[in-house]
């Protein structure tokens, strides 16, 4: 018969552990296993001291003696275990000491530590001995609903209750009592990997034993309806996020709906989304249907990896999780809000930053843990936008891609053509018009393609994204820096007059036109994708679109015609500096593309990222833009010493005497 005995506790916190199968009361599994047996029993015990240590000590003064000895003798156990393994390292890999790690643990809670460092010690050598050792924290395939409730119907229900409330008769001549799995603080607290690890362990001083009879797809069949029992009476929501297996393996209630809060899902709807969690998502392939669910799942692929030593391959999975998982759905969340979009792509350069630091288990655990809290955010989000999708807010977000991915573009475009007709070239400003005019032809037919004949892959996108926009800073730069360092008007008259000749006109104006407006309008492409997949009206998306480019041409008439009126010199200050900042900007987001898909690298600094401005807080992205800084600063300061003397334009030549 299967029990969970629960320790006496003056909170009632879990203690207690489930009973399977008719055994000897006092029958243990047999020390000498093999050691990865021995490694997965020694991460039970360490798993069982961190959730049950804050019931014997607080704030450095025991306040459960009896809890506090068994914690100790317990501790003494592990030790013993420690001592009797050591994992066959791969080569290069970074050793691991297990009894130090354990050793660790029984040195706080002998100094009566508090418990939040227990906790993170006994966290840390738990994840170090899962992935020394290759152990699975995890069922191997998706559990079974019914064969859990057989299970459990055939071998818990005499102490447990068939609701898991631990009320029968028998239950009642019990001491300690067996757990109440509807108890809010114990239920909050179990996850089935402990509950699985505790039916296959047992729980030394204690009438739970081991049941190594049951199969691992047994106990997890177990494990994952136990934890659905406090969920039966609330209707599961549709919308929860969709997490991993694994994830669901190994976190808490508490932990989810503390997640779920912080993804600003109402407070209201947390118990449905628990209970979906709990109740069905274990039982369904989640993470074939959504994209951000094959991130998760790529992000746990990538922890076990880094936990086993291959660091190698903890990259590539990390990688594969933003252009497999992220990318399809930038350009939708990117039209909700692009914060979300900036904060994961920060998110996902601090994990890579952890690993190419050598940083250890726990840093890299975090950093996880945080971008998986960040996916949460974004999902929800995602959720959030299809309920509300009109006509009305269609067309907004519609005319918002125009207005935001077309601005630089737009401004290029009016300073280009301003300086054509300063310079005294109208004729030669179509061009410029060539230029952006084949640009979005190119991004129309790219449209049509990628609907109708390939998907691209995330990597292809940043890719795309990245060269074009690097081409685009060799040819903005060519233009401007001459510009740039030709302050004299009329310098920079003859300068353009010699760059806009026929000859040359497929290098300077048409190039920076093209690159610069088929980047903007691949882009426009993948958001116009992500929109009307969602569902979105077809005729809202053309409104929002026309309106748009209605608002891009008023900038581009209002930038043109302020510069009949403006001064010349002032003029072409303005533009130059305008088309030298936009080759800063572009140069960045280069870069940037080109480290998201893994082409790059990547080396992170602790400062925020300004994606609208092209800042990317890594070495390569700011020494790039730096770089170009530099040489403007030295333009202009050799101009400014070795200026030729030339009369302002239109100015007579001096009568002579």
């Amino acid at each position: 018969m299967i029990v969970i005995f629960a320790r006496a506790r003056a909170l009632a916190v879990l203690v207690a552990a489930l009973l399977l199968l008719a055994a000897p009361r006092d029958a243990r599994a047999d020390y000498g296993d093999p050691p990865e047996v021995e490694a997965q029993r020694l991460v039970h015990v360490l798993g069982y001291v961190g959730a049950d240590y804050g019931g014997a000590v607080e704030a450095g003064a025991i306040k459960n003696e009896a809890e506090y000895k068994e914690q100790r003798d317990l501790l003494e156990d592990a030790a013993k275990m420690a001592a009797r393994i050591q994992p066959a390292q791969p080569a290069g890999a970074k050793p691991v000491d297990v009894p130090t790690l354990v050793g660790k643990v029984r040195k706080l809670v002998d100094d009566k530590a508090p418990e939040a460092e227990v906790a993170a010690a006994t966290s840390e050598a738990r994840a170090a001995l899962v992935g020394a050792f290759r152990l699975s924290e995890a069922p191997a395939a998706a559990p079974s609903a019914e064969r859990g409730k057989n299970l459990f119907s055939q071998h818990c229900v005499e102490c447990h209750g068939q609701t898991g409330r631990a009320d029968t008769p028998k239950a009642q001549t019990l001491t300690p009592r067996p757990a109440n799995f509807l108890d809010p603080e114990l239920g909050a607290t179990l996850t089935p990997f402990r509950v699985a690890s505790t039916v296959r362990f047992g729980v030394s001083g204690t009438a739970m034993v081991p049941f190594t009879q049951l199969t691992d797809a047994d106990r997890w069949d177990l494990a994952f309806y136990v934890l659905s029992l406090r969920h039966s009476d609330a209707k599961p929501a549709e919308g929860a996020p969709t997490y991993a297996l694994a994830e669901l393996a190994t976190r808490s209630d508490a932990s989810l709906e503390g997640e779920l809060l912080a993804a600003g899902v109402p407070k209201d709807r947390i118990s449905a989304m628990l209970s979906d969690l709990r109740r069905r998502a274990p039982y369904e392939d989640r993470a074939s249907r959504t994209p951000l669910a094959l991130a998760r799942a790529k992000l746990d692929r990538a922890r076990v990896l880094f936990s086993r030593g291959d660091v190698e391959g903890a990259r590539g999975q990390i990688i594969d999780s933003y252009l497999d998982g992220v990318e399809p759905v930038e350009s939708q969340l990117k039209s909700i809000d692009p914060a979300i979009v900036a904060g994961l792509e920060d998110r996902y350069m601090i994990l890579r930053a952890s690993l190419d630091k050598g940083e250890g288990t726990p840093a890299v655990t975090a950093a996880i843990g945080a971008l998986l809290s960040d996916l949460s955010k974004a999902e929800s989000a995602l959720v959030e936008q299809q309920k509300q999708t009109g006509f009305v807010s269609t067309a907004i977000s519609s005319a918002g891609i125009v207005v935001r991915e077309g601005v630089e573009a737009a401004l290029l475009i009016a300073a280009l053509l301003g300086l054509a007709a300063q310079a005294g070239l109208k004729d030669k400003r179509r061009y410029v018009h060539a230029g952006w005019a084949l640009a979005l032809v190119l991004g129309a037919i790219t449209f049509v393609v990628s609907l109708k004949l390939v998907t691209l892959s995330g990597a292809r996108r940043e890719l795309i994204e990245g060269v074009t926009a690097l081409l685009a800073t060799a040819v903005l730069f060519y233009v401007s820096y001459s510009l740039l360092a030709k302050r004299e008007v009329a310098r920079w008259m003859r300068f353009l007059k010699e760059q806009i000749s026929p000859r040359k006109a497929a290098l300077s104006l048409f190039g920076v036109s093209l690159l610069a407006a088929y980047r903007e309008a691949f882009e426009t492409v993948l958001f116009y994708q992500a929109l009307l997949a969602s569902s979105s009206s077809v005729l809202a998306a053309v409104v929002g679109a026309a309106a748009g480019a209605v608002l891009l041409v008023i900038i581009v008439l209002a930038y043109t015609r302020a510069g009949r009126f403006a001064p010349p010199q002032v003029f072409f200050r303005v533009s130059s500096y305008l088309l030298y900042g936009l080759a800063v900007v572009f140069v960045g987001q280069g870069i940037a593309a080109l480290q998201v898909a893994g082409v790059a690298p990547a080396h992170r600094i602790g400062l925020p990222s300004l994606p609208a401005i092209g800042f990317h807080p890594t070495i390569e992205t700011i020494s790039a833009q730096l770089l170009l800084l530099g040489l403007a600063l030295v333009a202009l300061l050799v101009n400014k010493k070795r200026a030729e003397p030339g009369p302002p334009v239109g100015a007579k030549p001096a009568a002579s005497s």
